[in-house]
């Protein structure tokens, strides 16, 4: 147990750290935030004072102890009925200035906390953006949502609800001692013997709630990531009747999130009648040696009063917070999960002195690359030069390393050894966009995004002209199939694409690859998931895209190779075969036996 605590206590620092520079662009309404949430606590901290005055000078006509206006009130000819009209003038003055000031820090807060939580959604969703692949694939997308929507949601309302209440309280229950400890110290510290354990037992049961929650919320990022994994498959799913086999998964990872919830839900429960029981003897003990106080004359009713008014106000905020204490942990826990997107290193980085890439010719290099997944070997010493305006093909078995030429050439991975080289240049001289921005991509699966064809064609391009894009859209042949839609460029495409066909998806990606007009074209299986009609489409519209381009093309099949310059053949990360279609038929290796089986890879 002792180890899990000082994991919290480590996980709360580092989360601290990582979250407290974004408020630095907010500090001069933090700063006036608190000293209106001082003010508002001097404001509360004298509403009994007007009662106490009331009670001893105005109906039991005996000296009272007021702060400031001690000789005022205590003058013998002061008549009691103005005592008495300033005392209700007091009451309403500090009821004006409690609600101007809990306006204003409300306000302040608010304000700086949406702005905040603004703020850091877009920092995470940045750094999500450019963390490496590497991370991406080692996470699930429900979990990374989840740490971007209800994660976030749960520190803006820490910031605006929690900030407020425990900064506002700590100012109250400051200014309530120096009030207490003014009027008499030693039932002060008898009204406060209480504290010490009610703090530890908010402090231990806080702490589990917290882990708890925690908990909770790594199995909610599971439970988020198995709907997003089995909705967008539904077809997969219904097709292969596997819908209960999807719920029970579901329910068996939703009961574990069930479980830690109701651990939370247990301590939440005990915490609030464990604080109500330790309040109510707090405030016993004020009754019991307050009356006993008047009745030896050491104290006045009015100081009683006072004593009351404040320790009921000492203890509420606690039954408050232990209320809270759920929202609170499940805040705490959002904090930490975010904090671990913002902790994560960016595993690739431009070099200090990193220049952006001047405009490519198109030769590539590959030079004595070692490249390695988690501790398993893709390549080993790869070799591969590639002339500016070529067509390659690399074809080669499943897991030969054909997808990782492509992740290294675009920057997404650095090889252990080696380098990447355009030009003649390594890659890593220059700024990773500048260089992702001189490669066009054409992959398997090609994405789409919700909004129109317009939209899919300009992502990339988004300064292209009209006449660029229509251009880009004949030689792709998308306009064969948009012509024929009602909206033109203009129809719309549904989430994922699911409103286009495979071949109309690839047209467009290969359109958009044309418009970026790069000198460089990655071709990544683009052809592999269609059938014969749609490849030879694609296929035509792949040709126009390579035009005056140094083209790669990955594939395994036999059409697409057929129009490339040059294939080379991989096997266990190394090149077993390299010439033009019809050498390496006549060769008779790998290749023709595959182009024999008519297959490829």
């Amino acid at each position: 147990m002792r180890k899990g605590v000082d994991t919290t206590s480590t996980s709360n620092k580092n989360s601290l750290r990582t979250l407290l520079p974004f408020l630095a662009p907010f500090r001069i309404g933090l700063i006036f935030s608190a000293v209106a949430m001082i003010i508002d606590a001097v404001f509360t901290a004298l509403r009994p004072w007007p009662l106490k005055i009331v009670i001893d000078r105005v109906i039991g006509g005996q000296e009272t102890r007021v702060p400031l206006i001690d000789e005022w009130i205590n003058a013998p000819d002061r008549d009691p009925l103005l005592i008495l009209y300033v005392a209700c003038a007091a009451t309403i003055v500090i009821a004006i200035g409690t609600g101007a000031f809990t306006y204003l820090f409300t306000l302040l807060m608010g304000n700086l906390s949406q702005k905040l939580i603004y703020n850091l959604r877009s920092e995470l969703f940045s750094r999500l953006q450019r963390l490496s692949l590497r991370y991406h694939t080692g996470k699930r997308l429900g979990d990374t949502m989840t740490r971007l929507t209800t994660d976030i949601d749960a520190i803006q309302l820490l910031v605006a609800r929690g900030s407020l209440m425990f900064f506002s309280n700590l100012f109250l229950i400051i200014a309530m001692l120096v009030m207490m400890f003014w009027l008499n110290w030693q039932f002060t510290l008898i009204a406060c013997s209480v504290s010490p354990i009610l703090f530890i037992a908010v402090w231990y049961h806080t702490r589990e709630i917290k882990r708890a929650s925690r908990t909770a919320r790594d199995h909610d990022g599971v439970l988020a990531s198995l709907a997003q994994e089995s909705l967008s498959a539904i077809q997969l799913v219904k097709g292969m009747a596997q819908e209960d086999q999807q719920h029970k998964k579901f329910a068996a990872q939703g009961k574990l999130s069930l479980g830690e919830y109701l651990s939370r839900v247990k301590f939440q429960a005990r915490m609030a009648p464990i604080v109500d029981i330790l309040a109510a003897i707090g405030l016993a003990l004020v009754m019991y040696f307050g009356a006993k106080s008047v009745l030896d004359k050491t104290m006045t009713v009015g100081d009683v009063v006072v004593f009351f008014a404040y320790v009921t106000n000492f203890y509420a905020p606690m039954r408050a917070m232990s209320r809270q204490a759920g929202g609170f942990a499940k805040a705490f826990a959002g904090a930490e999960r975010v904090a671990e997107v913002l902790q994560s290193e960016v595993e690739i980085k431009d070099d200090p002195n990193a220049i952006v890439a001047p405009k490519f010719i198109g030769t590539v290099e590959f030079k004595n690359i070692n490249f390695s997944y988690d501790a398993r070997p893709v390549l080993q010493g790869f070799d591969l030069s590639i002339p500016a305006g070529q067509m390659l093909a690399i074809v080669g078995p499943t897991g030969t390393g054909k997808s990782t030429l492509a992740s290294l050439l675009l920057r997404l991975y650095d090889p252990i050894q080696g380098s990447v080289e355009i030009d003649g240049h390594d890659i890593r001289k220059y700024k990773a966009d500048s260089v992702r921005q001189q490669i066009g991509l054409v992959l398997q699966d090609s994405v789409m995004f919700k909004g129109s064809i317009r939209d899919n064609l300009l992502f990339g391009a988004s300064h292209a002209t009209e006449a660029a894009m229509q251009d880009a859209a004949n030689a792709a042949l998308v306009s064969e199939f948009v012509q024929h839609l009602q909206d033109g460029f203009d129809h719309p495409v549904s989430e994922r694409g699911t409103s286009l066909s495979g071949g109309q998806k690839q047209r467009i990606a290969i359109a958009r690859a044309i418009l970026r007009d790069t000198p460089i074209l990655l071709l990544d299986e683009p052809t592999s998931s269609l059938d014969l009609k749609s490849e030879l489409m694609v296929l035509k519209a792949l040709q126009a895209a390579a035009v005056n381009r140094t083209t790669i093309l990955i594939t395994h099949r036999l059409t697409a190779a057929k129009m490339a310059d040059r294939i080379v053949f991989l096997h266990d990360g190394r090149i077993v075969e390299d010439g033009t279609y019809e050498e390496l038929l006549a060769a008779g290796g790998e290749f023709a036996r595959l182009a024999a089986n008519e297959q490829l890879g």
